[in-house]
């Protein structure tokens, strides 16, 4: 009899999984068409990223986002950008358009991701890396690793690698998600996305109204990008990560004199805003050209869509500063 119940246990398990698996995959055929893809799949060894450019002229402008929205993210600002010099965004290892990459996310590895990634899709140095939150971690490493490559950088509201040291109640508050990642849970949410859970208990939120800049289209796609169920695989295989990352950051090094733009938002009644702005600060002194730009804004919020032009201006000074030392 136990025997039996196990046998039929096994089977409705079996249904079920292939049931969620075929939905899945119904799913995502659905995805291609509700989102079709911008830019331009490249391979870098079994595997593919995508990436979009616009415009011409050196310096090589590199959009970075911070997980878990894609590198879409970045297409208004890249449409103020390419007048004046060729703008790239790219999608780092499984969000947006792009597969998921090998455990763990590292800086490291998305670093060379996008090493191989730029070489492959035939676009030369230099390059003025612009990275926001936690991609300037990434943007710092890829310096350290390919530093002949690197002709600026902007950071927006950029990671400092003292930051959870500054401030270690941000791992256990903002963070809480961090201490329970690992590659048991990696194999798991893999798992839990081939067969469709994942989908299942993400639910059907509204994007809402589009930020100045955007149009519906591109924000509802903004949207469903950030919020599609591999992200998530994504973001929970950076999360291990992040330590690592900081030390890998603070281990590359400065930028010598390379041009480069803080730009730090100053939201009211942000907790820990004046010694987080400390860390803004010091993020300067990377730079024997560093130089800060504080935009206040009246709510929190990614600085890419209250103050676009913030971005745009600073990208367009550190163009300038690059190409005036080139002649």
């Amino acid at each position: 009899m136990k025997t039996t119940v196990f046998l039929m246990a096994l089977v409705v398990l079996a249904i079920a999984l292939i049931t969620g698996a075929s939905w899945e995959q119904t799913e995502r055929a659905r995805d291609h068409e509700r989102l079709p893809q911008v830019g331009r799949s490249i391979d870098i060894g079994g595997r593919s990223l995508t990436i979009d450019c616009a415009g011409a002229g050196s310096p090589t402008v590199i959009f970075e986002t911070g997980a878990p929205r894609p590198g879409y993210t970045w297409v208004f600002i890249q449409s103020q950008v390419a007048p004046f010099t060729r703008a790239c965004w790219y999608d780092r290892a499984g969000f947006g358009w792009s597969d998921l990459g090998p455990y763990p996310r590292t800086s490291a590895a998305n670093s060379r991701d996008l090493h191989a990634l730029l070489h492959r899709a035939g676009i030369p140095p230099p390059y003025l890396l612009v990275a926001e939150t936690l991609a300037a971690l990434d943007a710092r490493v890829y310096t350290g690793l390919y530093r002949s490559e690197v002709s600026g950088m902007v950071l927006v509201d950029g990671v400092h690698p003292d930051l959870l040291a500054r401030f270690p109640q941000i791992r256990s508050t903002g963070a809480p998600l961090h201490k329970f990642a690992g590659f048991a849970e990696s194999l798991a949410s893999r798992l839990f996305n081939s067969i469709g859970l994942l989908r299942l208990l993400s639910g059907r939120n509204h994007p809402g109204p589009p930020p100045s800049g955007l149009t519906i289209e591109e924000w509802t796609t903004i949207f469903r990008l950030t919020s599609q169920p591999q992200a998530r695989v994504a973001l929970l295989e950076e999360l291990p990560a992040l330590d690592r990352n900081l030390a890998d950051a603070r281990a590359a090094g400065d930028l010598g004199s390379r041009p480069l733009r803080v730009i730090s938002t100053a939201p009211p009644n942000q907790p820990f805003s004046d010694a987080g702005m400390e860390l803004q600060a010091d993020l300067v002194h990377l730079s024997t050209r560093g130089k800060q730009v504080v935009v206040r804004v009246p709510h929190p919020g990614p600085l890419y869509y209250q103050a676009p032009q913030s971005i745009i201006d600073a990208v367009r000074d550190v163009v300038a500063d690059i190409r005036a030392a080139t002649r």
